[in-house]
């Protein structure tokens, strides 16, 4: 599955730096709890955009770039039943294995695709280029 990620271009100076888990780790997400590294793709680039736009509001926009990553399919763990406590789930997918998909937030028809780069299938991603992403001014 290709899956993309968009990052502030100031935390994107490397592949390793936009795909460490950083911020994930010291802010926590919908799908980790503090502490447990994350990284946070989407299944297209236009919903990798709407996840960075809805929490933008008010905000100067600062520059932005964006990667693509393939992760082989049956890498990926597709979750079913209750997802009602999204971080506990989080933690425990990510314990279990490289990433998980469930359906976005923003728009529930795509899906957040959330890796663990401690895993040690981390090794079988592949990664494409960092290039530079602009958000079209008329979003605002």
């Amino acid at each position: 599955m290709k899956v993309w990620r968009i990052a502030k271009t100031r935390y994107a100076g490397s592949i390793d730096e936009m795909l460490n888990g950083e911020g994930a780790r010291l802010v926590g997400g919908r799908w980790n709890s503090i502490g447990v590294r994350a990284v946070y793709c989407a299944e297209s680039p236009s919903l990798a955009a709407l996840e960075i736009l809805v929490h933008l509001a008010g905000e100067d926009w600062p520059p932005y770039s964006i990667l693509d990553i393939e992760i082989p399919d049956e890498l990926i763990i597709e979750p079913t039943g209750s997802t009602d406590d999204t971080r506990a789930v989080g933690d425990e997918l990510l314990k279990r294995g490289l990433a998980f998909a469930v359906p976005s937030a923003v728009n529930g028809l795509e899906r957040t695709v959330v890796i663990n780069p401690e895993h040690p299938d981390f090794r079988r991603i592949t990664v494409g280029k960092i290039r530079p992403f602009v958000l079209d001014q008329r979003l605002r």
